[in-house]
């Protein structure tokens, strides 16, 4: 297998083979450093005519200028670091030839000639330099291989991998260095990386990578569809459970997969991402497009009809509590076109059950509520962030941990509908219903070996907290003790301690032609944070950093912070993680609430999707600040220490198909 070494390629890059070769001779004392003179002409003029993009060509990137990002960002962060003066004194000649505000590039393109289906595309990347002539002596002293290829062209190589070549060059650099994994990478690409790719138009942003899917389209179309012709039959024949109402619908689920998978590849044209540094602003924004070419596909079509539907952000999304971490809204489901994947979907489990002779009756329950889901049209808008910490933590290792853990670790989230309640109801008390079912019930122990009273109870109440309006409904389950027991037993002769249930509640609230619905482990928090919205108290309205979405036209967009990711991380880091987690957001200086913002846009002009996501200055503060702790983190987990717990259980596996006889 051939093994591709990108990292190492754009080390070796910006390094000038200092990588992996041997070191420069020992410098006597007194001795001078050598410096490159300028380059001198010892032939004819170095060819610089342009050079177009090549037919195959699928990739291509460019940071515009690396060291002034390094340098933002490193100033963001407070990190003393100068790469100028560092490669100076520590590689003097290196810091002569590099060209600092050059761009560093890559290209990729595939290769039409290639031996087998798949055969590995070109690939190089590109840093600049000085001076050819500079370059080489430079390599010579490393103890590598140089090769005139013709004039101003010259191969550098050390041992099998990376293959290089430095040649004069168009664009801001008078010359670059070219490295890619093979000779026939650098062969196929060094008159593009540095007469064509230098000089192309890309954009103005830091960081630019596009992705062209013509030439994909161009040499894999036809393998594609015989792929659908061959994989297709295999997939149902393993599929299959000789059921005709499940065979039927599995074919049309396989087929329509398979469809969808080739009008996508039709539809899509370009793939681009870029990045900007807006030093004044203090901001970093990152933006990722997709430009579509056709609208043959059921994705495309899906998304023109949201951006057609999409209004921007919707009124009750400034309802959401204030100290939320994380908020979002976006554009409901037009529940039509949806309405083939829920027929077929009700259509292979109601087949599928029948074929394990669940009862009609359960049967019937399950396909009425796969037949409602996907059906919200109205905009949608959701929020979470996490609920206080106890005053005495459980001891690490212990059930009662892990019970604590499976708490914090869910927060409270709040969502919100632009539909009446009434709908919501109905469903989740057909939730309810169908997990009470006692026939359900003697299927899950006859099939799943789960015995009834092993199963936590589900249930649902009118609401007890003070301030819900009237109709507000509490569907509860209850994880009882013996659940964390089971989850996390005491060692052998350890003392057993008492572990409390938990209880975790979805809560519906009626807000005339508006349900909010809630859900946690701390019904208390939980029912604060609904009330708050439902009065409009301490809502996002009222937060800083969030008002650039007032103006988004977008079918979805919201923020998250940092701290939402840090806690994630830290927290699955296990146990130890979680007395960490506050710590760290202390030690950084905004504490890890400043919001990221992000929003997505659909235009039929292309058509065109793109998500845009905005990374405030704090946000890379708060991250040097605690970075340290993270790494500490991972460390304490690779020797074992107490960071390593057991991972939650997994869920119990669902029905499958008998073996086939042999």
């Amino acid at each position: 297998m051939t093994r591709h070494r990108s990292a190492l390629l754009v080390l070796c890059s910006l390094g000038l083979f200092a990588c992996g070769g041997p070191q420069a001779p020992a410098k006597q004392p007194g001795a001078r450093p050598t410096e490159p003179g300028p380059a001198v002409a010892t032939g004819p003029a170095p060819d610089l005519s342009p050079v177009a993009a090549p037919q195959s060509l699928v990739a291509v990137g460019r940071i515009g200028n690396p060291i002034n990002v390094i340098d933002t960002l490193a100033g963001w962060a407070k990190f003393p670091i100068d790469v100028r003066a560092l490669v100076a004194k520590n590689e003097p000649e290196m810091a002569q030839l590099l060209v600092f505000d050059a761009p560093l590039e890559f290209a990729v393109a595939l290769d039409d000639k290639g031996l087998g289906n798949f055969p590995q595309p070109f690939a190089v990347v590109s840093v600049g330099v000085s001076s050819v002539d500079g370059t080489v002596a430079f390599a010579k002293r490393q103890g590598q291989s140089v090769r005139m290829l013709r004039p101003g062209v010259y191969q550098i190589v050390k041992g099998e991998s990376p293959v290089c070549a430095v040649a004069a060059a168009a664009g801001k650099a008078p010359a670059r260095l070219v490295c890619g994994d093979r000779q026939e990478d650098v062969d196929a690409l060094l008159p593009y990386a540095t007469r064509g790719l230098p000089t192309e138009s890309l954009s103005r942003a830091d960081l630019h990578i596009e992705l062209v899917a013509e030439p994909l389209r161009r040499r894999y179309s036809r393998e594609l569809r015989q792929l659908k012709t061959m994989a297709t039959p295999f997939v149902l024949s393993e599929l299959s459970l000789d059921s005709p109402r499940f065979d039927r619908a599995l074919a049309d689920a396989v087929h329509g997969l398979a469809d969808e998978v080739l009008a996508v590849s039709e539809d899509v044209e370009k793939i681009r991402i870029e990045a900007t540094v807006d030093r004044g602003a203090g901001m970093l924004d990152a933006v990722t497009s997709l430009k579509f070419k056709g609208q043959s596909s059921w994705i495309v079509q899906t998304m023109l009809d949201a951006g057609k539907r999409g209004r921007g952000v919707p009124e009750m999304f400034w309802k959401l509590p204030k100290d939320s971490e994380m908020a979002t809204f976006g554009v409901g489901a037009n529940a039509k076109r949806y309405e083939t994947i829920r027929k077929t979907l009700a259509e292979l489990i109601d087949g599928a059950l029948e074929k394990e002779k669940v009862p009609r009756k359960v049967r019937d329950q399950i396909t009425e509520l796969l037949l409602e889901s996907w059906t919200t049209e109205g905009d949608v808008v959701y929020a979470h962030s996490e609920v206080a910490a106890p005053a005495t933590p459980p001891t690490p290792g212990t059930a009662a941990a892990t019970r604590e853990r499976v708490r914090a670790q869910l927060g409270w989230y709040v969502v919100g509908f632009e539909e009446k309640p009434a709908k919501y109801k109905g469903y989740l008390d057909k939730i309810v219903k169908l997990y009470n079912d006692a026939q359900l019930r003697q299927v899950m122990d006859r099939r799943l070996k789960v015995k009834p009273a092993d199963l936590p109870k589900l249930s649902s109440r009118a609401s007890r907290a003070a301030g819900m309006p009237p109709g507000t409904t509490v569907y509860e389950l209850l994880l009882p003790g013996a659940f964390w027991e089971k989850m996390d037993p005491p060692e052998p002769g350890a003392k057993k301690t008492p572990v409390a249930a938990l209880s975790i509640v979805m809560v519906l609230v009626p807000d005339g032609d508006r349900s909010w619905v809630g859900l946690s482990a701390d019904e208390k928090a939980l029912s604060a944070k609904l009330v708050e919205v439902k009065k409009g108290e301490s809502t996002l309205a009222s937060r800083e950093g969030i008002a650039p979405l007032k103006t988004s036209k977008g079918v979805s967009g919201g923020y998250f912070t940092i701290g939402n990711l840090v806690r994630g991380v830290m927290t699955g880091m296990g146990q130890a993680g979680l007395g960490d987690v506050s710590r760290a957001l202390t030690r950084m200086p905004n504490h890890g609430e400043t919001p990221m913002l992000m929003w997505t846009t659909v235009s039929s002009d292309g058509p065109n999707l793109v998500w845009t996501l905005r990374v405030p200055k704090a946000v890379v503060e708060d991250i040097a600040a605690v970075a340290p702790a993270l790494a500490a983190g991972k460390k304490e987990m690779a020797v074992g220490g107490p960071a390593a717990v057991a991972p939650a259980p997994l869920p119990p596996k669902p029905l499958t198909k008998p073996a086939k006889k042999k």
